[in-house]
């Protein structure tokens, strides 16, 4: 398995830098163009919100970040590594060990025949880490969203914002460096 190797990161640099970035999707034999030009920086610890019309782009830079997708041109770089020059493998380990995502719809977020339990300790899974049965992280995840009495239940037993909290608490369950939220 590949590492995510981290260049370490000196004081006011970005997290995230958007340079120049273009993203064209094809559909038959026309180019839509998502993004044109894009220019950003992200520096650790800043929250921020993308607001747009609809197909303004906005999903398109959290799938960028995220490893999702790929620049069709400029670079895309987290924690001063070019998200576009990494193979398969390392962009697998960069996006399970450095991003949390949560989703719009609810049924992309989590495993629907998993107890929330389960999805919370899912991540770590993938992960290689080991998971005992009785691991308190998950359960404390969940005292922070407010759902431990929700443990055992699956996902179709919650409602659309008790699904969207513990999917919250999954994004967060690797500690991830980046949160998005789509």
């Amino acid at each position: 398995m590949t590492e995510f190797s981290v260049p370490a990161l000196r004081q006011g640099w970005a997290l995230v830098r958007f340079r120049h970035v273009y993203k064209i999707y094809r559909i038959a034999d026309t180019g839509v163009v998502a993004l044109g030009g894009v220019d950003f920086e992200i520096r650790e610890g800043e929250f921020i919100a993308v607001v747009g019309p609809s197909g303004s782009g906005k999903s398109t830079i959290l799938n960028l970040i995220g490893g999702l997708d790929r620049a069709t041109a400029g670079s895309v770089e987290v924690e001063g590594r070019d998200l576009g020059r990494l193979e398969e493998d390392e962009l697998t380990t960069y996006r399970r060990d450095r991003v949390g995502f949560v989703w719009q719809g609810t049924a992309r977020n989590l495993v629907p025949y998993l107890s929330v339990l389960e999805n919370l300790r899912l991540p770590a899974t993938a992960s290689g880490a080991r998971v005992s049965g009785s691991a308190r992280a998950p359960m404390e995840l969940l005292e922070v969203v407010g759902l431990a009495d929700r443990a055992k239940h699956k996902p179709g037993m919650l409602s659309g914002g008790e699904q969207q909290r513990v999917a919250i608490a999954v994004a967060l369950a690797n500690v991830p460096k980046i949160l998005l939220a789509d």
